[in-house]
């Protein structure tokens, strides 16, 4: 979309599979903003136990653990609970990301809310309804995901397709050639 406003008619893109379900995000957050969520109304329960579809699951700095869901069934009807989670999250703060699966340390006052994942077909189905996730909470890891291509951008303003793909593919090689390409197999750490 964005490339479109730009004025350009093509994209690069990179073509994968997709696996059978989004991963989700953890949000480490202050502890009492997430004990706020009851707070929010009948549209979101909270219990210490899971039960049903969790949206998500909190664990606080003490190791207390509560699980979220919505009060309604539906999945547009999770998508509105997650949009009213949002608003506990406090708006001059940026969210601290976290893989929830991995080790986190908590520190005094923060809690981790650990957001489900979603299949593709729940996500077609969420945006086919005019809907769309919070920012943040579903993430697809891609393997040998591809990075900073600087091919020049009035190349994708306008021009025959072959012809453009015929000159990628010949700057992808001079890269190549030059050295200008690296592969990491091990984890990145990016500082955005």
């Amino acid at each position: 979309h964005a490339l479109g406003e730009m004025g350009c008619s093509m994209a690069l893109i990179q073509l994968v599979e997709l696996p059978e379900k989004a991963e989700g995000w953890g949000h480490i957050l202050d502890v009492e903003a997430a004990r706020s969520l009851p707070d929010l109304g009948g549209a979101i329960e909270v219990s210490k136990e899971p039960e049903g579809v969790c949206l998500a699951e909190i664990e606080t700095d003490s190791g207390r653990r509560v699980y979220v869901r919505a009060g309604e069934e539906g999945l547009l009807q999770e998508v509105a609970v997650l949009w009213r989670m949002q608003e506990i999250y406090p708006g001059d703060v940026p969210v601290r990301r976290v893989n929830p699966g991995g080790p986190t340390r908590l520190a005094n006052g923060e809690a981790l809310v650990a957001y489900r994942g979603f299949t593709p077909k729940e996500l077609v189905e969420i945006v086919q309804a005019g809907m769309m996730l919070p920012a943040g909470i579903t993430r697809f890891r891609i393997p040998e995901r591809v990075l900073g291509v600087r091919f020049p951008l009035e190349k994708l303003e306008s021009g025959d397709p072959e012809t453009r793909d015929a000159e990628l593919r010949a700057f992808v090689k001079e890269s190549w050639e030059a050295n200008r390409i690296r592969y990491y197999g091990e984890p990145v750490v990016l500082f955005e």
